[in-house]
């Protein structure tokens, strides 16, 4: 079994190995289940995230506003979207009130199906853009974006100091950094977090035979029969191709795949702001934005609970499920 140190962030991620024979390193195993996972999970990415693309805009929207005054001294922005699966970020990024600063757009992913769909995406942006597949390596050599962004992403990454390290090297004169989607760890214990969860599942009267046919349940059953995807989850195709590859000897189990692809999720650890002040000393917070305080997002709440959301969001509370925030190089 790999030895792992008492700080190791791969080390759940080891024992898995050991349960499933697999003998390649930690970092190559975890890259391995991130981009099967990753590729086949671009099939239907946007049907099953459908509350993302409701519920995002607004959170992109209230983000950009706090930058604003900062990206007036930069003219026309170069953005650079890491890990940009189908492009919902730039997509977002583009509506708000940065987007006609923007004018030119690179688009990284490691997953070539992903950037297949936000290439599709890309082509009504009637902005210029290109697609790199890969890491930060596949990017043109010293090229620096004054605007990068990641959506959902910080939380697949093993090492958060070395990703940050990686993208202040990206990054060019008095640049900013905007980050979404991101498990608020520095509140997930909450007293008042949690009070509004149990709140939220308390208004959940319904058996959950009957929440199985919601409209949204619904469409996303009859999109997969349509296109030939139910009993056949990306979860399955991703042990599969690994079980194929001879990367392990026996299938993981729903959880364990998660628990490798959400590293940052299922550890209860979650993304730290003040963490990521230590390792963005030469950054300033510009603006740190908290949202789903019900524990989901908004497009999933009922009525009520809208706008309370709403009125916790415009008085910046910070303590939702998800966390983002806006940082400039000084």
């Amino acid at each position: 079994m790999p030895i792992a140190s008492p700080h190791d962030v791969l080390a759940p991620i080891k024992k898995i190995m050991y349960r499933h024979g697999v003998r390649c390193t930690a970092e190559e195993f975890h890259a391995a289940v991130n981009i099967t996972f990753h590729n086949f999970e671009s099939e239907v990415y946007d049907h099953e995230h459908a509350d993302m693309w409701d519920s995002l805009p607004r959170e992109f929207d209230r983000l950009a506003g706090d930058c604003v005054k900062v990206a007036e001294n930069h003219g026309e922005l170069n953005l650079l979207d890491i890990g940009c699966g189908t492009g919902l970020a730039t997509d977002c990024l583009l509506k708000s009130e940065l987007g006609t600063k923007i004018k030119h757009i690179d688009l990284l992913d490691t997953s070539r199906s992903m950037l297949t769909q936000a290439a599709k995406r890309a082509a009504g942006w009637n902005r210029p853009f290109a697609i790199y597949e890969g890491l930060v390596d596949a990017l043109p050599k010293d090229k620096k974006y004054s605007l990068i962004v990641t959506c959902s992403v910080l939380h697949h990454v093993p090492d958060l100091a070395a990703f940050l390290r990686t993208v202040r090297t990206l990054q060019g004169d008095n640049g900013m950094y905007i980050h979404l989607q991101d498990p608020n760890g520095d509140f997930a214990s909450d007293a008042e977090y949690l009070q509004r969860v149990a709140q939220m599942k308390s208004r959940k009267l319904l058996p959950e035979v009957v929440y199985r046919f919601t409209p949204r349940r619904v469409v996303n059953r009859i999109y997969r029969e349509l296109t030939g995807k139910q009993g056949d989850s990306y979860c399955a195709k991703t042990n599969r191709t690994l079980l194929n590859a001879g990367l392990i000897s026996t299938p993981l189990s729903v959880a364990e795949i998660y628990s490798i692809t959400d590293i940052h999720v299922l550890d209860g650890a979650g993304i730290s702001i003040r963490r990521m002040k230590d390792w963005m000393s030469d950054y300033d917070l510009i603006s740190m934005r908290s949202y789903a305080f019900f524990g989901t997002l908004w497009s999933n709440l009922p009525p009520k609970l809208k706008s309370k959301e709403e009125a916790l969001g415009r008085n910046k509370a910070l303590n939702g499920m998800h966390i983002g925030a806006v940082w400039k190089l000084r």
